[in-house]
C-alpha cells in the first residue's frame, strides 16, 4: 500500500475498501485543494494495478495544473524510484498533449510564425523553455548588426555584415563533429551552444533577416537546408552551415547533385514556414529512430499535424545524409 493511504483527504476519495482484489477506489466530484493534489499524487506507489490505474485517472483528469506537484516527487527517484517514474511518466504525457494543442493551434493558421513555430519544436526537449531571453538576444544581435550597416547599401552587402556578425564575431558554425547530436535541431541550444545543422542555422539566420527587414527566404533543398534571396533579379543563396558562405544559382544546383539528388528547379524555391518546421521534425525523428529513442513516435504525430494542413514530399533522411 502506498504511503499516505491513512491520511487520504475525503475530497479525493469517498470509499476505500479491501477485498481479494486489493484496494477499491471511488472517487467524488469535487475540487481539489493544495494538499489534496498532493496526496493524491503520492499514491502513485501504489502497488495493486486497479488503484495505481484509477489514481492515474484522477490525476490525468485535473490536466496542467496537477504538473507542479508531479515535478515535486519526481526528484524522490533514489527513496520512492517508482513513485518519481509513474510521475515522470504522467507529467511527459499532460506536457505533450499540451504541445500537441499548441502544434494544431500554429499549423492551423494561415501564415503561421516562424519564430514561434521553432520555438514550440524546442519545447518538445525542453518544455519548461522560455522563449523570451532568446527573443531578446535574436533582438540585440539584430541591433548590433543594424548599427554596423551605412545608410544606403545594396542587399549583398548587407547579408555580408550579416555574415560578419553572425558567424565570424559570434563564431556560429555547422556542428560537423556532433552533427546527429538532437540538440542541433532545437533553437535555443543552437544559440546557447553556436552550432547547428543547415536548417536550424539557417532559422536563426531568417528571424535575424526578419528583424533587420532583410528579404529572404527558406530554401529546402533536399540535403541541405540554405537561405535565398535576391540580388538584382538573380538569386544568391547563403550556406549558413559553412559559416555563411554564398553560393550563385549553379553553385547551389552543384551543390543538391553532389548530395546525389537529380536537380529541379523547385528545390531551389522559397519555402514556407510550415515546410521549414517539418523539416525540422523530420530531421527529428530520423535521428532518434537511427538511436532507438520512443521520441520518435511522439515527434511523428507532430509531423502528422503539419501534414494535415499541407503534405510536403521527404527524402526520409535528415539535412546532410
Amino acid at each position: 500500500m502506498a504511503d499516505g493511504l491513512n491520511v487520504m483527504p475525503g475530497a479525493i476519495l469517498s470509499a476505500l475498501t479491501v477485498s481479494g482484489f486489493g484496494v477499491k477506489l471511488r472517487a467524488v466530484s469535487k475540487a481539489l485543494e493544495e494538499s489534496e493534489i498532493r496526496s493524491l499524487v503520492k499514491l502513485l506507489d501504489e502497488e495493486n494495478p486497479e488503484s495505481l490505474s484509477f489514481v492515474r485517472r484522477e490525476i490525468l483528469s485535473l490536466g496542467k495544473k496537477v504538473l507542479p506537484y508531479l515535478d515535486e516527487v519526481q526528484g524522490m527517484e533514489l527513496s520512492k524510484p517508482q513513485l518519481a517514474e509513474n510521475a515522470r511518466q504522467i507529467a511527459s504525457h499532460l506536457r505533450f498533449s499540451d504541445l500537441k494543442r499548441e502544434f494544431r493551434a500554429w499549423a492551423a493558421k494561415s501564415s503561421p510564425d516562424l519564430e514561434d513555430g521553432a520555438f514550440l519544436v524546442a519545447r518538445f526537449a525542453y518544455p519548461g523553455l522560455d522563449p523570451a531571453p532568446y527573443q531578446h538576444w535574436l533582438d540585440e544581435v539584430a541591433a548590433a548588426t543594424a548599427e554596423q550597416m551605412p545608410s544606403e547599401f545594396e542587399s549583398f552587402e548587407a547579408f555580408q555584415r550579416l555574415n560578419g556578425q553572425l558567424f565570424h564575431k559570434l563564431g556560429f558554425v555547422g556542428n560537423e563533429t556532433n552533427y546527429y547530436d538532437p540538440d542541433n535541431s532545437y533553437l535555443n541550444r543552437v544559440i546557447d551552444s553556436r552550432r547547428g545543422i543547415p536548417v536550424s542555422l539557417s532559422v536563426l539566420y531568417l528571424l535575424l533577416c526578419r528583424r533587420l527587414r532583410l528579404r529572404a527566404y527558406g530554401v529546402g533543398a533536399p540535403g541541405h537546408f540554405l537561405v535565398g534571396f535576391k540580388e538584382g533579379k538573380s538569386a544568391c543563396f547563403v550556406d549558413t552551415f559553412h559559416r555563411g558562405a554564398f553560393l550563385d544559382f549553379d553553385e547551389a544546383r552543384r551543390l543538391i547533385v553532389r548530395a546525389g539528388y537529380e536537380f529541379r528547379p523547385e528545390y531551389l524555391a522559397p519555402g514556407s514556414a510550415r515546410g521549414i518546421l517539418l523539416r525540422m521534425v523530420r530531421n527529428l525523428i530520423s535521428i532518434y529512430q537511427n538511436s532507438g529513442s520512443a521520441n520518435a513516435g511522439r515527434l511523428s504525430e507532430l509531423a502528422e499535424i503539419l501534414l494535415l494542413k499541407r503534405p510536403l514530399p521527404s527524402t526520409g533522411q535528415p539535412d546532410g545524409l
